[in-house]
């Protein structure tokens, strides 16, 4: 009986209760933490949207002759199609009246830990982290790239080199079987490229 009472009267006081005085939670917390936040959110990890794409093309002097640059949508964050690359090779490979040959492509991925940022902007040694950057892609297939630090989200790039295709038809694969680096490096001042082999 006595039990029963109790609840009677848990429920009477229930029933005396504002609803909205329920409903009401304290989310200040929420707005603080998105305050304190804010500062650190372009050092976080993020999927890639866009990319950017760079044609280099060389002529048969082995001279760096024009680069073109574009900005990529990707259609699948983080992934550039097998049938996005050939279409973008299909649309450059002919430049002012010439047909080029696709020589290589060339993958650049900050895959930077925010936890290194520190490490990698004081480092002089830039050429580990290139090495580490750097990715040539040795078949046309589908192209991950990994998630990257939103500050260094826009350099992230595809490098897609093209080669002049001489007159009698010499193509690029049978320069390539030739070739083995190619080095860019700065002739002068103007700066003008050339493609040493």
């Amino acid at each position: 009986m006595y039990n029963n009472y109790k609840l009677m009267t848990f429920e009477m006081e229930m029933d005396n209760i504002d609803i909205t005085e329920q409903n009401i939670l304290d989310d200040s917390w929420i707005d603080d933490f998105e305050k304190n936040d804010k500062p650190y959110v372009e050092f976080y990890k993020d999927n890639l949207f866009t990319m950017n794409i760079n044609i280099l093309y060389i002529n048969k002097d082995n001279d760096l002759e024009k680069v073109s640059e574009e900005v990529f949508l990707l259609q699948t964050q983080n992934i550039i199609s097998r049938e996005e690359i050939v279409g973008i090779i299909k649309k450059n490979s002919i430049m002012n009246g010439n047909n080029y040959s696709l020589l290589s492509i060339i993958k650049y991925n900050i895959v930077l830990n925010p936890q290194d940022i520190t490490t990698f902007l004081k480092t002089s040694k830039i050429d580990y982290y290139n090495d580490y950057f750097f990715t040539t892609l040795k078949h046309i297939d589908t192209i991950y790239f990994e998630k990257t630090i939103n500050m260094f989200q826009d350099l992230n790039t595809l490098f897609i080199i093209f080669y002049e295709k001489d007159k009698n038809n010499e193509s690029a694969s049978s320069i390539k079987n030739n070739t083995k680096k190619i080095y860019l490096r700065q002739i002068n001042s103007k700066n003008k490229k050339t493609i040493r082999r």
